[in-house]
């Protein structure tokens, strides 16, 4: 009796893997067109495009920048809203930032997001050297 539960639960979950649809990643959404980080003096400039190249337009864009130590560990993270509050497909947002340096940061990577957290595939994302 125990055998054939076994087998039929097995036969059962089999088919139930199989079965499950697999999502496919979601296609990028933004575009860093251009992106630079200096040190200058005791500050950290940091200038940079980015682009919608989604099919819709996405309110409230956030600039995620993930300061990155020698090992590519997360030492810091800042956020910035972008402007326009909504950037349509083909638009670009211009961004300026100065913060001091975090100790041991390297190298940034970005991501995108919205003020609701909601996460948005990003091309050319980095890391990018501080220089």
């Amino acid at each position: 009796m125990i055998p054939r539960l076994l087998a039929l639960t097995a036969t059962i979950l089999s088919f139930w893997a199989f079965g499950q649809s697999r999502r496919k990643p979601e296609p990028p959404r933004f575009e860093v067109v251009e992106f630079q980080a200096q040190r200058q003096e005791e500050r950290l400039h940091i200038d940079g495009r980015v682009r919608n190249i989604g099919s819709a337009a996405v309110r409230f864009p956030v600039l995620v920048l993930e300061f990155l130590s020698s090992d590519e560990k997360v030492v810091s993270t800042r956020r910035t809203d972008l402007e326009p509050e909504e950037l349509a497909p083909g638009e670009e947002s211009v961004f300026m930032l100065q913060a001091l340096p975090p100790a041991r940061a390297v190298s940034i990577r970005l991501e995108m997001q919205d003020r609701g957290r909601r996460y948005y595939p990003l091309l050319k994302s980095g890391p990018y050297p501080i220089e």
